[in-house]
């Protein structure tokens, strides 16, 4: 029996050794496996984003935490006589993902028309005010409208009270805050654009038409309607305040300062004015491809230009569209004025809620329009071009614009 013992004695420690080894590698595969995302995370992630064109939703996954990682000013890649903001640019240009803090509520399937507008988080007034005229979720000639707006993250404070948590108080009350975790800068607007882009390929290409604009401008909804109705949103439409030619700024002391270190070339390619444009749904979803190999710019409309420019699409001017305001003298709140607008820049919000009260009858007019029954309204006759303007003519037609300056019946603009 003794040598059964001493074999016993040899034999045990051995099998243990190799059976607490086995079991090792066992426990940490499954750890390894339980960390690693699979191969279809990582191509639906926004990480791994492939930016294939299809009008089927895309499963968009969360960003896994990520940091990137600035580049080394000592590199010699960027310029040490540049202006700070510039040299932030470049330090961080390589960077175009980031995760969402903030998500809006689901497109619906009818949508017609998203009205995606940048804002930042102190600009609650503007955004109230969008809410409440001209941007107020329902019905314009039948055809559902959507708002969101699109922001980065900010530092801003009230008295020392975050604002970010004013913005998640806001997107519980409205569901229409799209936000991303990147500075809130003007020269991050390209990654507002960017991450936008990438946001509609996955989660709204239902909507057949976009506006993109700013929080200052007032749009005329009505108008926007109609004019897209004759247009398809599987074919390309890119229309706004087109601006050709245009220069790069070289003054170091002008806000779209441009050295020739970020853009050599003596003229941009063709860009709309950035308060405002349409595009169909069929040059969002190419844009989104087109970004993808574009470098960042700091000036987010010329980026837009050059995505276009490498998409061979043709810009299209519309007068309509005064993303500079109106060059003109004209009488302040003339609602005739705006009879042929699609969007016009720089209002404040009291100026905003002047014109929608002055042109209350534009919206009101449409069939289930803004919460009105088809009907309700004796100003909808037949057709938008017979009794659009009715209601604000008959206001003005016993005033002295009514003394042979102004037809006898407004008509819907054309191009």
């Amino acid at each position: 029996m003794r040598p059964f013992c001493r074999q016993r004695t040899f034999k045990c420690p051995l099998c243990i050794m190799v059976l607490m080894l086995v079991l090792g590698i066992i426990f940490l595969s499954m750890d390894l496996m339980a960390n690693q995302p699979d191969l279809g995370t990582l191509i639906s992630s926004d990480l791994f984003f492939i930016g294939k064109i299809q009008h089927d939703s895309v499963t968009e996954t969360a960003l896994p935490d990520y940091k990137c990682v600035p580049k080394n000013d000592s590199e010699g890649s960027i310029p040490q006589h540049l202006p700070e903001a510039h040299r932030e640019f470049l330090r961080f240009r390589h960077c175009r993902l980031f995760r969402k803090l903030l998500s809006p509520t689901d497109c619906e399937g009818d949508l017609f028309l998203l009205l995606a507008i940048k804002s930042t988080a102190v600009q609650i007034d503007r955004r109230m005010a969008l809410r409440s005229t001209w941007g107020k979720y329902g019905l314009v000639g039948g055809k559902r409208v959507k708002l969101v707006f699109l922001m980065g993250r900010s530092k801003d404070m009230v008295k020392g009270y975050m604002l970010q948590r004013l913005l998640e108080y806001e997107n519980e009350q409205f569901g229409d805050i799209l936000q991303w975790d990147f500075a809130d800068t003007f020269f991050n607007l390209t990654l507002k654009e960017i991450h936008f882009l990438r946001w509609f390929n996955a989660k709204c290409q239902t909507a057949q038409f976009v506006m993109k604009g700013d929080d200052d401008v007032f749009a005329h909804t009505g108008n926007l309607v109609e004019f897209l109705k004759e247009y398809s949103p599987s074919k390309h439409l890119f229309v706004g305040d087109v601006i050709t030619p245009a220069f790069p700024i070289r003054d170091p002391k002008d806000k779209y300062y441009i050295p020739e270190e970020l853009y050599r070339e003596p003229e941009y390619p063709p860009y709309a004015g950035g308060g405002g444009y349409l595009m169909s749904r069929w040059t969002v979803i190419h844009l989104n491809q087109a970004a993808q190999s574009t470098d960042l710019f700091p000036i987010d409309d010329v980026f837009v230009g050059m995505c276009l420019l490498k998409m061979n699409v043709t810009l299209v001017f519309h007068n309509g569209f005064k993303t500079f305001g109106y060059r003109q003298h004209i009488t302040p709140f003339n609602p005739c004025i705006y009879k042929n607008l699609m969007v016009v820049h720089k209002l404040n919000t009291t100026e905003q809620w002047t014109m929608w009260s002055l042109g209350r009858g534009w919206y009101g007019a449409y069939p289930g329009g803004y919460g009105r029954k088809a009907g309700n309204n004796p100003a909808w006759g037949a057709t938008p071009s017979q009794g659009l303007f009715d209601i604000q003519f008959r206001k003005y037609r016993q005033t002295e614009y009514s003394k042979h300056t102004i037809p006898t019946r407004l008509v819907f603009g054309s191009l």
